[in-house]
């Protein structure tokens, strides 16, 4: 399965990220094209790009159709063949970097760059077979060569030679007028060497300065995704802010509720209590009302009430006195024995009645915290 890639324009996470070149790639593709025309950009994006495509198993092909500038002139080596039209143009340099700061900070960044050089003079010295010295110089000049001088060099493997493709190259170099010099270059015998070559290094400062703008450009690019970022990160901070207070309001919403649940809780088991109370006076009043209604029935038997009265009559008044007094000193003790400890069993004594209900609605959060302290 074959995947094409148009790698058109510069190399940077705004415009031909890594993620978005490499993360297209389908996984069983066999064989991968990808065409190039780029003034460059980001290192960091270009050596993303090539690892990805020198680690993948499928079988690639690097074509340069315009400019393999900058970044792009190690990105086309990531081929395992790289082919070039005859005026396709490759520009080698040393990296650059905008930098501020003290001095440590300047010396710092130009060590970094440094890095960045090594590596990228690396992957040259791996993939063309020239000598370091030689690709230093080459860096160090900031180079130009034609297609025809990138095979020589070792940068391609090999030229498409087809002037009507060629035609279709220099058009789609922006520079027209350094287009125009690489056809007259080819085509025309009415200049001179030396006239060619000093047109030649005028378009070639043209696009160092087109290069330039280039990459001004891509830098204020990364400059306006970085204040986005930093923007949507402060947006992400004040609503989780506003998630902290709702939440805030929300432990304190059910630290209420579960309040009032155990008060509702409390007036139930009250409620309940009460409830059992009531029905121990109902079946109270009712064996009382069955006891008066079969006492009522035994003095209406004229020969039982005159029993009763027979033997009250002749029972001795100094014993029933006797009686009486004994029965109200054992009632008396009995009652200070079985004083209510506290008003909780105070209420539990009292019978059904207004009384009670009245003793409850005066005292009944003594009650309660009283019911609470025994664990009830």
């Amino acid at each position: 399965m074959k995947h094409e890639i148009k790698l058109y324009g510069p190399i940077d996470s705004w415009w031909n990220s890594a993620e978005e070149i490499i993360g297209a790639i389908p996984k069983d593709a066999t064989e991968i094209e990808m065409r190039i025309h780029s003034p460059g950009g980001s290192v960091g994006e270009g050596l993303a790009m090539y690892h990805a495509l020198r680690d993948h198993p499928a079988h690639v092909v690097t074509i340069v159709d315009g400019y393999a500038a900058s970044t792009a002139s190690f990105l086309m080596l990531a081929g395992d063949e790289r082919r070039v039209h005859r005026n396709s143009l490759v520009f080698v340099h040393n990296p650059w970097t905008y930098a501020e700061g003290d001095a440590d900070s300047l010396r710092k960044s130009a060590d970094n760059l440094d890095v960045h050089a090594d590596a990228i003079l690396d992957i040259y010295k791996q993939r063309t077979g020239m000598s370091e010295d030689d690709l230093r110089d080459m860096m160090d000049e900031t180079a130009f060569f034609r297609g025809v001088d990138a095979k020589e060099n070792g940068f391609a493997t090999e030229i498409i030679d087809n002037e009507e493709a060629e035609n279709r190259i220099a058009a789609m170099l922006e520079l027209s007028a350094f287009a125009a010099l690489t056809k007259e270059t080819q085509m025309s015998t009415k200049k001179t060497r030396k006239e060619i070559e000093a047109e030649a290094a005028v378009q070639a400062q043209e696009l160092e300065t087109a290069h330039t703008e280039i990459s001004a450009l891509t830098e204020a690019h990364a400059k306006a995704i970085e204040d986005a970022k930093a923007e949507h990160e402060s947006a992400i901070t004040a609503e989780q802010d506003k998630s902290t207070s709702i939440q805030a309001e929300l432990d304190t919403a059910t630290a209420s509720i579960a309040e009032f649940t155990a008060q509702v809780d409390d007036l139930t088991e009250a409620r309940d209590t009460i409830s059992a109370e009531l029905e121990e006076v109902k079946t109270s009043s009712a064996a009382q009302a069955t006891e008066l209604k079969e006492a009522k029935a035994a003095l209406a038997n004229p020969a039982i009430a005159d029993a009763v009265l027979k033997d009250t009559a002749d029972a001795p008044q100094a014993a029933l006195d006797a009686e009486a007094d004994d029965a109200e000193a054992r009632a008396k003790a009995k009652d200070e024995a079985e004083a209510p400890k506290d008003i909780m069993e105070e209420y539990e004594r009292m019978p059904a009645g207004e009384d009670r209900r009245e003793f409850w609605n005066t005292n009944k959060r003594a009650i309660l915290a009283c019911a609470n302290e025994r664990g009830e």
